[in-house]
């Protein structure tokens, strides 16, 4: 069985076949190995094949909506925002829409599906009934080297914070709360090259609400609030810091159980903190280090899905409302927290 672009290039043979059941119909459609076992869904069921040993996915892929004139989901411009996340030589491609349908199947002309160039659906190549393609994530299948023994397509940017520091008060110059001092009286609880700082009061203030005017606040220097720079009379609020970090920094942290407790039909998708600690008694930790939305179907990171978010950060939760949505409508989140490990 074979397929052709709207070039007439033949389909790629890295691309086998995947099985779809709908409605007791099936179809066929460029996917993965044979080898295989039944997944079942409430309309679809997909046919995936048991784990090859030499081989492993990435993650799922999502730069591009079809708003303009299409969905490019290159492996060029993939390479430069996912830096390191994708093998030289993919040996396979795999693409579905959002909601987990083939590309083959949607009745989509495609315009590229290979390992070289990557994915691209154009809307000007569409019949004039459907105006525009689907949006389509897109993985690849790289040696097993490539994953570090690591499961490829499971997000893998593990990153935690680290706890709140307050070294320093505002009277006298200012609050130094910096990198340099906060290091040598807290040896080994900063890691050598943190990705983000945050800053905020005693009360839970950032410093975007206190007005105060901020000397320095990055991950080279740390913090510093002087009251020399405040308006006349006023002082610097009395702040506290910490700061993100890599594995395997985060070694001493466990991440929660995944936490599904909301679907996108009504007003949106509600993970809130407040409500999951509330139904899953003593199973989340009070205060979160690092908080992980993927979405439920695919596992795609919800920052590389390209829909904008109401709330998304460890002390409130995840919420996604319908409303912010370009096409009215958010894919269904499940979230996980990273907090101190347990004492056994």
């Amino acid at each position: 069985m074979s397929g052709s672009y709207l070039d007439g290039s033949v389909v790629p043979e890295t691309l086998s076949w995947v099985f779809w059941v709908s409605r007791g119909i099936g179809t066929r459609g460029p996917d993965v190995d044979s080898g295989l076992e039944v997944k079942s869904e409430p309309t679809i069921g997909v046919i995936r094949p048991p784990p090859n040993k030499r081989e492993c996915y990435t993650r799922w892929f999502n730069v591009d909506r079809p708003f303009g004139s299409g969905d490019w989901e290159t492996l060029n411009r993939l390479r430069d925002i996912f830096t390191g996340q994708i093998c030289k030589t993919p040996l396979q491609i795999e693409a579905r829409t959002r909601f987990g349908v083939d590309p083959f199947s949607t009745g989509d002309v495609i315009y590229r599906y290979d390992v070289i160039t990557g994915f691209v659906c154009r809307n000007k190549d569409q019949p004039w009934w459907r105006k525009r393609c689907n949006d389509y994530i897109v993985r690849f299948k790289c040696p097993v080297s490539f994953c570090h023994g690591e499961p490829c397509d499971y997000p893998t940017h593990i990153q935690c914070w680290t706890d709140w520091f307050d070294r320093d008060d505002p009277p006298d110059t200012g609050d130094w709360e910096d990198l340099r001092n906060l290091r040598l009286e807290n040896p080994g609880k900063i890691c050598h090259e943190p990705t983000q700082i945050e800053a905020e009061t005693k009360c839970g203030l950032t410093p975007e609400q206190t007005g105060d005017v901020i000397y320095r606040s990055d991950t080279t220097k740390g913090f510093v609030c002087l009251n020399s720079q405040q308006p006349t009379g006023k002082m610097c609020k009395d702040y506290k810091v910490r700061f993100m970090c890599k594995s395997p920094y985060c070694a001493n942290e466990c991440y929660t159980n995944w936490y599904d407790r909301d679907d996108p039909p009504g007003s949106g998708d509600w993970e809130t903190l407040m409500d999951l600690r509330r139904e899953n008694k003593d199973e989340i930790c009070e205060n979160p280090l690092h908080i992980e939305a993927v979405t439920v179907d695919t596992l795609i990171p919800a920052a590389n899905t390209g829909e904008t978010f109401l709330v998304n950060n460890p002390t409130r939760g995840f919420v996604c409302r319908n409303e912010d949505q370009h096409d009215g409508v958010c894919l269904d989140y499940k979230v996980r927290f990273k907090c101190p490990c347990k004492e056994e």
